[in-house]
């Protein structure tokens, strides 16, 4: 194919009239002509700016419709084929169009250049071929009879494994009810084991049963990953069957085979391990792909856990399985004695493997701590974030435990050469800017079971104001500590506002005096560019307390609109509005900036800033109804929906109908916000809103699913950082046991 016929019809198009990710695309013509340039470093660059404005971050555009067809000829011309196929790929893949004209026209543009398409499934080169079968699948079922039949026709002379392996995926994808028995006679032993996998892959991805003699081929092929290096899917094959499997509809049966899977590869590494072998490409999957399945599954961690102990015997397999019984949130006394030989040793695991037994709150984990602080940091970050959690659960306070953190903290005040600002992370590193923050927090787990650690907090709090004046507020007396009211006193009449305030509020605490906070909160909300969010929900805690900032509250509410026009300055203004009612009740004042912060929801990043809007209508009750409409339009937004139906039962208290909508559809509008994958806090918002509709709003099979999100066996939190989503989805657990049995009384 010539040059002149690739091009044809180029010129004929309004370019300048479409857009893609960055304007008009009048620059599309030059950048496809561009492709076929011989310089390779034109061409390159030319492919890269199509890929960023025509197919965006996987966004595709009115502009990239009309390019496909001149993308597909130039891939027929052996124009960068491989390059030019993934990208038609990547367009029929998108199912985030930007304006378009029709949806779906930029998949049906690749659909309709199948014909060229296809005809490269026979390229000489195994990489064009590879490309074809991908861009192919991506058009889904829906790229029709012609290309079903080429995927099969090119499968029976297709002899390079890799190339047939995609092409036994593109064929499960484009004809799903026609590949049981492609993949019933690939995973056989007379294929190569790429194509074994990916019939794997393709039995759970269709739905396929999966069986005893599919298990017995992924141990007999494990490690897996080796067998799909190279292919066009790229996705790790062991934790894609034992998830996928999870995902499946049967979810008894789906849960049993995934983890009879991950179980079997465990086995797998277990045997290397005792025969001598390097254990560590199959332990390192197969413990991968259990930590995958422990974080969507509540029954997983107990029945994976014992199969993963003996892993701990060899030092290359180790860690993993300590960061699994840390993070799974699962009782394993079994696991204690091999972790208390680890932690007594030395270097990273023992610091580890000791941070475990802190999680998992082994008695022995206190006298571990206390020997070995200097070079236990995530032991010690375990203890802190034990009492960060909700509730907290402090370790024990132990005498040896309280004697170690006390020297502990002393030797870092002794070595603090100056006094004021926290430790730069640059300068001093993570651990030793986190160290005193994580003793304080430790301390103030403890209460006034740490008197005993008074001198050395009051020492160190010129050096770390911030989480020391937590500590001395958790812990002091004001009546019997008179040197501690004397040195938070001091320390908030100097240094940067945040740690002025944190000293302040200890002393506030300590004393229910507010005169110190007061001063430092007053001038801080006067700074425009000041931490004015964080020194107004300072103010909450007051109570009537606040009252002389109450000028300095209604001054910030009455500033123009423009001067809140990002995040930060929209969401103080909703923390004094909120403070402003709970002293005034004055509703002209607070509604103009509730209303404000709701139109937030039709901004890109905005619902958060919508939510806080919506608490605070909430709080002013009948009061905002004038709020009712934009309220009413985020109930049709997932991200929004519970704070807006908590919000308009709030509007219209004893109400079956607030704002017109019954409360059994409300329910309906929050329970989306339930699905697994949800974050912690926006899963507790949305149980907040369903305990507060009450129970005549519930339909039985509405209270079966609410059921189901306590004692389900999926999880519900699936995001948030990695570590803690067990424990949070265990916290959301018992959250929604607690609003269930609210309703069902």
């Amino acid at each position: 194919m010539d040059l002149d016929t690739v091009f044809a019809g180029l010129d004929r198009i309004a370019w300048p009239e479409l857009h893609h990710a960055y304007g008009p695309a009048d620059d599309v013509p030059d950048l496809l002509r561009a492709l076929a340039a011989t310089d390779e470093e034109s061409a390159e660059e030319a492919e890269q700016e199509l890929w960023s404005s025509i197919v965006h971050q996987g966004t595709v555009y009115r502009a990239t419709v009309p390019a496909v067809p001149f993308l597909a000829r130039l891939a027929a011309a052996g124009v960068r084929s491989a390059e030019l196929l993934g990208m038609l790929g990547a367009i029929a893949e998108s199912t985030d169009e930007h304006d378009p004209e029709r949806p779906g026209a930029a998949r049906a543009a690749v659909v309709a250049q199948l014909p060229v398409i296809l005809a490269m499934l026979s390229d000489a080169e195994p990489e064009v071929r590879q490309c074809a079968a991908w861009a192919v699948a991506q058009c889904g079922p829906g790229a029709g009879a012609d290309a079903r039949a080429a995927l099969r026709s090119r499968w029976t002379t297709e002899t390079d494994p890799t190339v047939r392996a995609d092409l036994l995926t593109a064929y499960a994808v484009v004809d799903p009810g026609a590949a049981q028995e492609l993949c019933a006679t690939a995973k056989g032993t007379t294929e190569p084991p790429q194509v074994r996998v990916a019939a794997l892959l393709a039995i759970v991805d269709t739905g396929q049963p999966w069986g005893d003699d599919s298990a017995a081929v992924v141990a007999a092929l494990s490690p897996l990953e080796p067998h799909t290096a190279g292919g066009q899917w790229e996705r790790e094959a062991l934790e894609s069957l034992v998830t996928g499997l999870h995902e499946r509809g049967d979810v008894d049966a789906a849960i049993d085979a995934a983890i009879d899977v991950a179980v079997s590869a465990l086995d797998r590494a277990v045997e290397a391990v005792g025969a001598g072998a390097d254990p560590k490409e199959s332990a390192q999957e197969a413990t991968w792909a259990a930590g995958c399945l422990a974080l969507r599954s509540k029954t997983a961690p107990a029945r994976l856990l014992p199969a993963m102990l003996p892993l701990l015997d060899h030092p290359d397999t180790a860690g993993d399985v300590i960061d699994a019984i840390r993070d799974w949130a699962v009782p394993a006394p079994q696991a204690v004695p091999p972790l208390v030989r680890l932690a007594e040793g030395a270097g990273e695991h023992a610091d580890r493997a000791l941070a475990a037994l802190v999680r998992v709150g082994a008695p022995e984990a206190a006298g571990l701590l206390a020997r070995h602080f200097e070079d236990r940091p995530r032991a010690l970050a375990a203890a802190f974030d034990r009492t960060m959690q909700r509730p907290p659960v402090p370790l024990p306070c132990a005498p040896e435990l309280l004697d170690a953190v006390r020297a502990r903290l002393a030797a870092l005040t002794a070595g603090a050469t100056t006094a004021g600002p926290r430790q730069s992370l640059v300068a001093g590193g993570l651990a030793a800017a986190n160290e005193p923050v994580h003793l304080s927090g430790v301390l103030a787990g403890w209460g006034p079971r740490a008197r005993a650690a008074l001198p050395e907090l009051v020492d160190a709090l010129p050096h770390h104001p911030f989480a020391v004046s937590r500590a001395l507020a958790a812990i002091a007396d004001a009546g019997r500590d008179p040197d501690v009211v004397a040195a938070l006193r001091a320390r908030a009449g100097t240094g940067s506002v945040p740690d002025r305030q944190a000293a302040a509020a200890a002393l506030h605490a300590l004393t229910g005096d507010a005169t110190v906070v007061l001063s430092v909160l007053g001038p801080a909300l006067d700074e425009p560019n000041g931490p004015r969010d964080n020194c107004l929900r300072a103010v909450a805690p007051l109570g009537e307390q606040a009252r002389p900032l109450l000028p300095r509250l209604r001054a910030l509410l009455a500033e123009p609109v423009e001067n809140r026009s990002t995040v930060p300055a929209v969401e103080a203004a909703l923390t004094a509005a909120t403070a402003t009612w709970e002293l005034t009740g004055d509703q002209e004042t607070v509604l103009p900036v509730v209303l404000e912060g709701l139109g937030w929801a039709e901004r890109p990043w905005g619902d958060r800033v919508a939510e806080r809007a919506a608490e605070v209508a909430a709080l002013v009750g009948p009061a905002a109804r004038p709020a009712e409409p934009r309220l009413l339009a985020m109930l049709d937004r997932p991200d929004t929906a519970a704070a807006a139906a908590r919000a308009l039962a709030a509007l219209h208290p004893g109400s079956d109908r607030p704002a017109g909508v019954p409360l059994t559809e409300l329910v309906d509008r929050v329970l989306p916000s339930l699905e697994p994958g949800a974050y912690l806090n926006s899963a507790l918002a949305a149980l907040k809103t369903l305990a507060a509709l009450g129970p005549t709003a519930f339909t039985p099979a509405q209270l079966d699913r609410i059921r189901g999100l306590a004692e389900g066996e999926r999880r519900i939190v699936g995001s948030g950082i990695q570590i803690d989503i067990i424990r949070n989805d265990e916290e959301f657990r018992a959250a929604a046991r607690t609003v269930l049995a609210g309703l069902t009384r």
